[in-house]
């Protein structure tokens, strides 16, 4: 007899068969000259938000998963007779989870719902225990965004059957086993673990994980940094059960093929609109970015606000720069300098816990190389023009006008704020009544308040 919860399971087994089923390569958008520049903006965001060229640590992390699942599956369903065992008597194992984390915008979710493709659908489970085959799912995805503890996501994952088992988590945990084992559920992901991890978060946090986990099938969280360095702060059983298996996803390296082909399909989805030199894009994008593609569809986005306000449909190099140093990119300026700093910096002591990872994981090589590098290649521009003349500076601003790329003293453009009135005797004495009026406060009540 074919075991269906094995065979369901026979499908993309190779990494280039996987790559071939979860690369997302969209159409160039079009029309963008006909829409207003915010909306075409937005419209070009989204298709490069589209984009997914899986790179090494994604697809070994998916084939490892479904590797996982399956034999999961395999072992635990083997016979009929094992799959009503577990229906009626569900054991009370416990799982180890995975904890897939690294920055926000690096491509964790993207490989999350890469994964759920490669995982097999629906399939039919014929058995004398049914009148009718018996429909099997493969994996459970969940988001923990909203959730107040673990007994919440067992609720939503039975539906409308929880209503009979409120009376205790213990309870509804077997209902939940019962059903995960009915169904066949072969992996569990959970998302958006780091909106739990402010203030009492992190005790909302174990809830949730240990809570899944204790559903005894192969599990998957995925998380940014900030929820590793709260759970590194509990108690031992707990970092034992739930940061057992880190995987840190890391940006891609500015000289990798990845990071090449990703900004190359950028240019080729937005239209050919990005004018700029590739292979200069390809350099200063990754300076501008990390290497975090969120925060490269965000700089494309402004970068094509930058263009059409200059009454252009093409984003070059200045337009890019001038995204990187507008309002709009500010945050995320900030952030791509601070962990510029902390790549170089290796020891360096009050750095964001959102930036800095939880986990041992050193840098590659050739990241902390080109920071480097890039950081002496400015010092020495800057050298190199504060040493100019007032003649020969006059010159090389003609030839590079502040703002271009070219021109390492290019700055943030700051506002100028009004200058302040100029004070008058008058104004003062009005200023320092007020002051001493504030100072006094309001009179204090006598006797008891009726």
């Amino acid at each position: 007899m074919t075991n269906i919860f094995s065979t369901r399971f026979d499908g993309p087994d190779t990494l280039a068969d996987i790559q071939r089923l979860v690369t997302v390569h969209p159409d160039p958008v079009t029309g963008l000259e006909e829409l207003s520049p915010a909306l075409a903006a937005e419209r070009l965001s989204e298709a490069l938000k589209a984009i997914f060229l899986p790179n090494q640590f994604s697809l070994d992390f998916i084939k490892d998963s479904v590797d996982r699942a399956r034999s999961f599956s395999a072992e635990s369903f083997s016979t009929d007779q094992q799959y009503q065992r577990r229906l009626y008597h569900p054991p009370e194992d416990e799982t180890f989870p995975i904890c897939l984390t690294g920055l926000a915008g690096v491509g964790k979710s993207q490989t999350i719902r890469a994964l759920m493709k490669v995982m097999p659908g629906p399939a039919p489970y014929a058995s004398a225990h049914y009148h009718e085959p018996h429909i099997l799912i493969s994996y459970w995805y969940a988001s923990a965004r909203g959730k107040a503890s673990g007994r919440q996501l067992l609720e939503d994952f039975l539906g409308g059957d929880a209503a009979g088992v409120r009376a205790n988590t213990s309870k509804l945990l077997t209902e939940c086993r019962r059903r995960v084992n009915r169904d066949g559920i072969s992996l569990m992901m959970l998302e958006e673990m780091q909106h739990q991890s402010t203030g009492q978060g992190v005790a909302r946090v174990t809830d949730i994980l240990l809570t899944m986990a204790g559903l005894g099938v192969p599990m998957i969280y995925v998380a940014n940094y900030s929820p590793g360095h709260k759970l590194l702060t509990r108690n031992s059983e707990d970092k034992q059960r739930l940061l057992s298996e880190p995987r840190v996803m890391l940006p891609d390296h500015p000289d990798s093929k990845p990071w090449k082909d990703y900004v190359l399909e950028c240019i080729r989805v937005s239209g050919r609109r990005v004018s700029a030199d590739p292979s200069a894009l390809i350099h200063e994008l990754y300076r501008w970015t990390f290497g975090i593609k969120r925060l490269a569809v965000q700089l494309f986005k402004v970068a094509y606000l930058e263009a059409r306000a200059a009454r252009r449909h093409t984003i070059t190099l200045e337009d890019v720069n001038n995204a990187y140093l507008s309002a709009s990119y500010s945050s995320s300026r900030d952030d791509v300098e601070e962990l510029t700093r902390i790549s170089i910096h290796k020891n360096k002591t009050g750095a964001r816990a959102d930036l800095r990872c939880p986990f041992p994981v050193p840098l590659p090589s050739n990241v902390l190389s080109f920071t480097k590098d890039d950081r002496a290649t400015r010092v020495s521009e800057m050298a190199f023009v504060s040493s100019l003349t007032a003649e020969e500076r006059k010159t090389f601003e003609q030839l590079h006008p502040p703002g271009s790329p070219s021109n390492p003293s290019s700055k943030p453009v700051r506002e100028k704020k009004p200058a302040l009135p100029k004070q008058t005797r008058e104004g003062l004495e009005d200023a320092y009544s007020r002051l001493l009026f504030e100072s006094k406060g309001a009179p204090k009540p006598r006797g008891p308040v009726k």
